[in-house]
């Protein structure tokens, strides 16, 4: 490809995803049937079933821009424009905000498309890392402050928390601390908040950046917390008018519009927002102490920083080895999947585990009897 380097992680997918059948590595939450949310939304079968099935509006259906903005205090649904997934949302920002030459700071490790888009335009992509620090991982406002001072100042700020694949997030003196930063130099913050809700400590839910910063953008996506990725229904929420403007015009583009019926889904979703996460939430919690046990009880394994939020996590093998033969041992001998941290840029040694399933105790369980059987021999994972 001449253009964008391959997304390896979705090429990943691409080959395991549904074959393996016990995923040990997914970033989303648990799914429901459309039946579980016409529970919820007993309106929602006839809406269905009578919609015309015609092109939506391109920035989204009035009554789903409606919803969504009532997630942010104050929001109109102007403020609001809808994507097919996140990941059309920060495509059509990037190409909308971005130009050649650019310095971009994305925090890193990160899901590709938010570093390698600006790449693929031109763009300086200057990194700013996330690191294990006093037993959990954090992103330090004072780097932030030096990239930042290091040379022209930078169009775009990329701010993904709580994280993916770490599971880090920012205490709200540290958030307020980069906003401080990147208000100094005028730079739009583009923060993907697809774990916002799936904070650990419910305490700590930091205020979306559309609520915190004239010149924030906040990306969501109703695939993580909610668990409905099939929708492919996400969206971006900010005060700039002009951004959003400018972004529409490079959707014409792509998508044009999304699908009718995942509109008509999504709404529903969204005005039930509150149940499904609140049932993922639990789902999380309950994995998380399986986990919790599972690395506590094998040092010799894995050094475990836990995670603040989301719903994945990012450990790293305690001896030396490649994860990626691990992960390839591991998914063949039985059929249980974790990503190798190499498909984030990182130390061979991470590798991404996801607990936002109600099949992940299974997927623990045959993991541990699979160490408990001889495992992996450091020497064959080198």
């Amino acid at each position: 490809m001449a253009f964008f380097e391959p997304f390896r992680l979705e090429r990943f997918f691409a080959r395991w995803e549904f074959s393996a059948p016990h995923l040990l590595c997914c970033s989303d939450c648990e799914s429901v049937p459309v039946s579980d949310l016409a529970a919820l939304d007993p309106g929602l079968p006839e809406r269905l079933s009578s919609l015309r099935l015609g092109y939506t509006e391109t920035r989204g259906a009035p009554s789903l821009r409606e919803a969504i903005a009532g997630e942010y205090p104050g929001a109109a649904p102007e403020e609001i424009l809808v994507h097919a997934g996140a990941e059309e949302a920060i495509l059509n920002l990037c190409l909308a905000l971005l130009s050649k030459g650019d310095r971009v700071v994305v925090n890193t490790p990160c899901y590709q498309s938010l570093a390698e888009i600006p790449r693929a335009l031109g763009c300086e992509v200057l990194p700013w890392e996330w690191r294990p620090a006093g037993g959990r991982w954090a992103l330090d406002p004072g780097d932030l402050d030096r990239i930042l001072r290091s040379g022209p100042d930078p169009k775009l700020v990329v701010l993904n928390a709580p994280h993916n694949p770490t599971g880090g997030l920012p205490t709200k003196a540290e958030f307020d601390a980069i906003v401080a930063a990147a208000r100094r130099v005028g730079a739009v913050v583009l923060m993907d908040e697809v774990y916002r809700r799936l904070e650990h400590d419910p305490a700590r839910r930091l205020p979306s950046i559309r609520d915190t910063y004239e010149n924030g953008v906040a990306l969501d996506v109703l695939s993580k917390h909610a668990g409905l990725a099939g929708l492919r229904i996400g969206w971006l929420a900010t005060r700039r008018a002009d951004i959003l403007d400018a972004v529409a015009v490079v959707k014409d583009y792509n998508s044009i519009c999304s699908s009718g019926p995942s509109e008509v889904i999504a709404e529903s979703a969204v005005r039930n927002l509150s149940a499904l996460v609140d049932r993922n939430r639990r789902i999380v919690a309950d994995n998380l102490a399986l986990l919790r046990r599972f690395f506590a009880a094998r040092p010799d394994f894995a050094e475990w920083t836990e995670p603040e939020g989301s719903s994945v996590g990012f450990p790293r093998l305690a001896f030396p080895g490649d994860a990626e033969v691990l992960a390839e041992r591991l998914v063949r001998e039985t059929g249980v999947l974790i990503l190798p941290g190499s498909y984030y840029g990182c130390d061979a040694r991470h590798f991404r585990v996801g607990y936002g399933r109600i099949s992940m105790p299974e997927s623990l369980a045959r993991l541990e009897k699979w160490l408990d059987e001889g495992g992996p021999a450091a020497a064959a994972l080198s």
